[in-house]
Order: C-alpha cells, then sequence, then structure tokens
C-alpha cells in the first residue's frame, strides 16, 4: 500500500516528498575514507614514532591500526542507506523495484569498479612488484574479490581495497531481495539479529584456519565475519524509521570520543586471538555506530566536506595508487620527517585530483543515467 513518507527530509534541502537526502552522512562518508588513508600512509609501529622524537607513539600507532575500521563505518552507512530507501520504496509504491535498484546499483558501483580492476590487471606489466593476475582479476568481476584475502593467497596490488566493494555487491545483490518480501519491520530486524550472530560464530570457526594462513585477511574480509556493521546498519534504518534522535552537542561529543575510544582499544589490541574476534569486532562496530550517531542530524554540514564525502568512492579506490605513485616519486625514501610529511601531502592531494577527475568526467554521465531508475531520490548529481 502507498504512503507517504513519515521522516523529515534532511533541513538542508527543501522539502521534497521524493527525496531522501542526509548531507551530514557524505561528511561521514570522508571521514571513512580519511581513516582507511591514514591506514595506509602513517606507520603502525609505535618504535617509528620514538626514533623520530615524536611523543605519544603508541597512542598514533593505535590510531593509525584503527583506520583500517573507516572500511566498518562504510559497511554501516551503506547498509543503513540501502534499508531506507528500499523501505520508502516499499512504503511509497507498495513494492520494491528490483530491476530499477540492481540499475541503479551497477551505474554507480561498476564503472569506476571495472576502471580498478582494468589497472590492477595492466600495472603489473609495467611493475612485477605489483600483483595481480588473471584469476584475480576474474574474482573481482564475479564480485568474489575478498576471497583473495579469504584463501590467504598473496596481495600486492594498488587496487587491493576493492575488496570491500566485492563484499558490499554481495550484500546488494541478497538484501534487496529479502526485503521486498518481507512485510514486517520485526523480521528485519531478527534478520539483523541473526547476521550479527553468523558474524561472531563464523570469526570463532574461521579463527582456527585463519592461524593455519598466518593472516587476518581471512577473517578481515570474510563475507561472514564482516556482517557486524551490516546487521547494525540494517537494524539502524528500522529503529530510527518513525523517530529523529536528538542529540544535544555535548552528547554528541561524548558519542563521538566514545566510539573513537572503541576503535583506538581495538586499534592497539588488533591481533588474532578469541578474545579479540568475540569481543573487538564487537567493540569496532558499536564504535562505528557511536561514530554514525554523533553525526547522524547534525545540522552543519560544510559545503566542501559534503563534496569530498559525494566523490569518497573515488577517494578510496584510487588513495593506494597515489600513495604509490607518490612513493616512487620520492625514490621509496622516507627516512626524515620532513620527506614523509611531504609524501603524505603530495599522496593526499593526487587522491583528491584523481577522485575529482574521475567524478567530474567518467562517473557524472552515469549517475545522470542511474537518475532515470530512482525510485526514491537520494543524493543530487
Amino acid at each position: 500500500m502507498a504512503a507517504t513518507s513519515v521522516v523529515e527530509p534532511s533541513v538542508h534541502l527543501k522539502p521534497s516528498a521524493d527525496r531522501f537526502y542526509r548531507p551530514e552522512l557524505d561528511c561521514l562518508r570522508f571521514f571513512a575514507f580519511l581513516a582507511v588513508f591514514v591506514h595506509h600512509s602513517f606507520s603502525g609501529d609505535a618504535t617509528y614514532y620514538t626514533a623520530h622524537h615524536i611523543p605519544f607513539g603508541v597512542l598514533i600507532a593505535s590510531a593509525v591500526s584503527a583506520g583500517r575500521f573507516g572500511v566498518d563505518l562504510f559497511f554501516l552507512l551503506s547498509a543503513f542507506l540501502i534499508t531506507e530507501l528500499l523501505l520508502r520504496e516499499q512504503e511509497r509504491f507498495g513494492k520494491v523495484d528490483l530491476g530499477s535498484f540492481y540499475a541503479r546499483r551497477i551505474l554507480r558501483i561498476w564503472p569506476l569498479y571495472f576502471l580498478g580492476i582494468l589497472i590492477a590487471v595492466v600495472l603489473p606489466w609495467i611493475d612485477s612488484q605489483q600483483y595481480f593476475p588473471v584469476r584475480y582479476g576474474a574474482a573481482f568481476v564475479f564480485m568474489l574479490g575478498n576471497w583473495i584475502g579469504i584463501l590467504g593467497l598473496p596481495v600486492h596490488s594498488v587496487m587491493w581495497s576493492l575488496w570491500s566493494v566485492s563484499f558490499e555487491e554481495q550484500f546488494y545483490l541478497l538484501w534487496p531481495a529479502f526485503i521486498s518480501r518481507a512485510r514486517r519491520e520485526t523480521v528485519l530486524l531478527i534478520a539483523a539479529a541473526t547476521l550479527f550472530l553468523a558474524a561472531t560464530i563464523g570469526r570463532q570457526v574461521l579463527l582456527v584456519h585463519a592461524r593455519a594462513l598466518h593472516s587476518e585477511l581471512a577473517i578481515f574480509t570474510c563475507s561472514v565475519t564482516r556482517l557486524d556493521p551490516i546487521a547494525l546498519g540494517i537494524a539502524t534504518a528500522v529503529l530510527l524509521r518513525r523517530r529523529q534522535p536528538s542529540f544535544g552537542v555535548i552528547s554528541r561529543a561524548v558519542l563521538l570520543v566514545a566510539g573513537l575510544a572503541l576503535w583506538m582499544a581495538a586499534g592497539y589490541d588488533y591481533k588474532l586471538s578469541r578474545g579479540f574476534m568475540l569481543l573487538g569486532y564487537p567493540a569496532v562496530t558499536l564504535g562505528a555506530w557511536f561514530i554514525f550517531l554523533s553525526n547522524f542530524g547534525f545540522p552543519f554540514a560544510p559545503r566542501i566536506l559534503r563534496y569530498l564525502g559525494k566523490i569518497s568512492y573515488g577517494l578510496y579506490v584510487f588513495h593506494l595508487l597515489a600513495l604509490y605513485w607518490a612513493f616512487k616519486l620520492f625514490g621509496g625514501q622516507l627516512h626524515t620527517l620532513r620527506r614523509f610529511v611531504l609524501f603524505w601531502i603530495l599522496s593526499l592531494s593526487l587522491t583528491l585530483a584523481m577522485a575529482a577527475l574521475s567524478y567530474r568526467f567518467f562517473e557524472s554521465p552515469f549517475l545522470r543515467l542511474k537518475e532515470r531508475f530512482a525510485r526514491v531520490k537520494s543524493r543530487p548529481v
């Protein structure tokens, strides 16, 4: 049965019954990217900072290690937004148009995703240190790239970060069909709880095999063991559908600090252990949720941060390539603090430039076509 939306549109847009867009979440996307970028660009070894007479080396190293959890925030955001938009579509039109949904996802994700695969396949011909054989390309083409990590295969590619896109595409393939058949929100909450439980059990089961492979990638990239943020994103979308949480500045600050503290603690103690598998990953997910809530409904979203969030997909895809180029330009010599700072600024600038150009000249035509399949309008192109 069709119905109008009961959730007020964002204060940053003129009221519209046809559009759901929260610009503050674009800001959060950029924060998630920046966390990953810091993880990949800074040293996670506390002794490095001690050697360069930089104070709080352990704290910095923990923060760098925690940056990897930016992908958890991406997963939570994706699950929240996809669930919210599909529920709005179902409420308004009485059903979910799966064909239109898949067309939208293909037009948004696939062009840049397959460009990244092409770069990964070609680059080893130029640099023998890059390793991305054809079978890896085939795995990514069929949205199974994360299984390279699960199987413990060697990974030496500037496009390895695409594993998380493969994982999200698996979610996009299955979840809309489930929503289209679930007529009660209680069913969705039960499904979210089931996913959370499956992730917890899956980590314990896989832990023995991960030890045998000598790699935490087996757990960090597994389709089952990384379902916690997906589950919490789904539950959050369902629980917030008919209510707008009201947080004051102090409450938001407390949530943000608590979320970052959980990430820092997990980053400090990140290791393959039964205790971390049982408590560490849920703590990371809870931290991502606190960070999300600290930002949700926040009335201030600077235009520059909204833009950076809008191009965050490109930032994520290209950042390892930018780090690779910058490292080559510096001849691999980053022994002094000054050279490292210049390297970091250059790599971030290259990332921003590539993502901006990609969005403007490569992605935008596909995004404009994507709007034709939109049942509930979201972010403007």
